[in-house]
């Protein structure tokens, strides 16, 4: 039976613990500690851990692998406070959204006793709560595993295969790499809820504007209600990455503004061009190479046009210019 200690339990750690237990429930033994009392009173209920703690030092005194599910301002509290309290050989990973500043705070404060290996899965339902967590929303999802030269060989086997027990995908790529994919997916989207809701507030009209909010609205606007002092400090950590993402979204904005007076046919096709990637990516069918579409349709594309419908597959072939050379929807197989 192996160990695990989980550090500040919360909606991804939740999801991990629960997981295991599902997949292999006799094969590990689970003790969570954390800051927030109803979240281990929680974790008890439904089965996540096997025992709670109230503290962070007896949770890890035997742990082989500890898992930090905690913000980012108190992770680097945890490694530093717990550092000598770590069993020798032990693997520690975390769930946080950035890997380079992590990684940093790991390589400066851990003793060379035990392994590193930053790691994140990324669940693929929208989990607002810990009452939303479910064993299977990690399930057949990608699971990061960020490594760089000082990571550990045993640190990666060990983290591999606790993502594979989770029955995710294990999913490798460096600190940088991870870190500018997350500004765009995780951070940008809090950045542009926070302005939706600042850009409509600001208005004179807004308390009654308000009255007026759509479902659209809520739902677009839901992320700024994320803790400031964890967004502030995870857009700050990694500001170039962020910066960024915030000037592409800038020149979209600008290019559908444009399209408004200029050019309505180009404002047309944008939002059919946006339909197709959003289409596509739900569907997993994204593909990196589109160039073997033939002239002749094939039945893939003949899929594609049921789809969509052949009036909004023709003005994309005009957008194009290239006819079907630059279409091609690839099915999930």
């Amino acid at each position: 039976m192996t160990n695990i200690a989980i550090l500040g339990i919360d909606i991804v750690g939740l999801c991990i613990a629960l997981s295991l237990k599902k997949n292999h429930g006799n094969d590990f033994y689970i003790t969570a500690a954390g800051a927030e009392p109803e979240n281990l009173k929680f974790a008890k209920s439904i089965g996540a851990a096997d025992k709670t703690e109230n503290s962070a030092r007896k949770c890890v005194a035997d742990a082989e692998i500890i898992i930090l599910d905690a913000p980012l301002h108190y992770t680097k509290d945890l490694l530093e406070n717990l550092s000598s309290h770590f069993a020798e050989g032990a693997t520690i990973t975390d769930t946080g959204p950035l890997k380079q500043p992590i990684i940093k705070w790991a390589d400066k404060l851990l003793p060379p006793s035990v392994n590193f290996v930053a790691s994140r899965p990324v669940p693929k339902d929208v989990l607002w709560s810990i009452e939303d967590v479910s064993p299977d929303t990690i399930a057949q999802s990608p699971y990061c595993i960020v490594t760089d030269k000082t990571t550990s060989s045993e640190g990666i086997q060990t983290i591999t295969w606790l993502a594979k027990q989770c029955g995710a995908h294990p999913y490798f790529l460096d600190a940088a790499e991870h870190d500018s994919y997350s500004s765009a997916m995780a951070f940008l989207p809090n950045v542009i809820a926070s302005a939706l809701i600042m850009t409509a507030s600001k208005s004179r009209s807004w308390p009654e504007m308000s009255k007026l909010s759509t479902p659209e609205f809520k739902s677009m606007t839901q992320l700024a209600d994320k803790d400031p002092e964890e967004n502030s400090l995870a857009a700050d950590l990694n500001s170039k990455d962020t910066i960024h993402w915030i000037d592409e979204m800038i020149t979209s904005l600008y290019e559908f503004r444009n399209q408004l007076t200029d050019d309505k046919e180009k404002l047309f096709e944008s939002f059919i061009s946006a339909w197709e990637q959003r289409a596509k990516w739900e569907a997993g069918t994204l593909h990196p190479d589109d160039s073997q579409a033939t002239n002749m349709p094939n039945a893939k594309e003949t899929m594609a046009e049921m789809m969509i419908g052949t009036y909004m597959m023709d003005r994309y072939r005009k957008m194009t210019d290239k006819s079907r050379k630059n279409w091609k929807y690839f099915r999930k197989s």
